[in-house]
């Protein structure tokens, strides 16, 4: 897909990859709706020349100003990236139950209604790209984030669906698998901390920008799945050739960082 003169809609915006990716699709010439929590940082993201909708988009009502506010300007979604997502540290024996749902709030449902909204408009035209920003982590459990790899696993099945409803309809469907990125993203865990040992894992990590050219990338080429490292997709393919090896070293790793060794 040709991304110059889309209207692409943005969500958590704000910051880290998806304000990284109004950058890179503004200067492929796109047209831009963003949408994050944050109204003084979106005004900056923004520079003006976005539609800005400032909201939590566990608010059905805010996922509908949303899309709505995007219509009223340009008449159309091109390019939906749900980018918004939240993370949590806590065992799965131990997470508050209201806490994980409100996580899953976000990274499943805001994205899936988000989805909703756009796809009649866009089977209409028989065009559009959806991209979900997903994570390695919804490829292979990830013990110190496993509700949130539990969350991102049924986002994936969720992209899975709906690439097979609208490939008919010419609407192509992407989704995004990064590894370590060099957001705030553990900063704003709903609840919990990142094991200290965690740390010595950045030298892996790739930044926003690298991720969200990735993801242009992919828009451009009709990609199924981006992996962002592509080096990703070893630790994948792993995992799905010898997941009883696989559990015993992410186990080990767990354990250590638990540990703090």
């Amino acid at each position: 897909m040709d991304i110059s003169g889309k209207v692409v809609l943005i969500t958590g915006a704000s910051q880290g990859i998806g304000a990284a990716c109004a950058e890179v699709f503004r200067k492929r010439g796109a047209r831009l709706s963003l949408a994050a929590r944050t109204e003084a940082r979106l005004r900056e993201i923004s520079r003006g020349e976005a539609v800005e909708t400032a909201g939590d988009l566990t608010d059905g009502e805010v996922r509908r100003r949303v899309v709505e506010r995007t219509l009223e300007r340009f008449g159309r979604v091109d390019i939906l990236i749900n980018n918004a997502g939240v993370g949590l540290y806590a065992p799965a024996t131990q997470a508050p139950l209201e806490t994980v749902r409100r996580m899953f709030e976000l990274n499943v449902f805001a994205a899936l209604e988000l989805a909703q909204l756009v796809a009649p408009g866009m089977k209409e035209r028989s065009q559009g790209a959806i991209v979900m920003v997903s994570s390695i982590a919804g490829r292979m459990t990830l013990p110190w984030l496993s509700l949130y790899s539990a969350s991102k696993a049924a986002l994936d099945s969720v992209a899975d669906a709906l690439r097979i409803e609208l490939k008919p309809h010419g609407v192509q469907v992407t989704t995004v698998a990064p590894g370590y990125v060099t957001t705030g993203f553990q900063g704003h865990a709903l609840t919990g901390q990142p094991p200290a040992g965690l740390a010595r894992y950045q030298r892996y990590a790739i930044s926003p920008e690298q991720c969200a050219e990735a993801i242009a990338r992919g828009v451009e080429r009709n990609a199924r799945t981006v992996m962002a490292p592509r080096s990703g997709w070893i630790a994948v393919a792993a995992a799905r050739l010898f997941p009883r090896l696989v559990d015993r070293q992410l186990a080990r790793i767990n354990h250590n960082l638990e540990r703090g060794a």
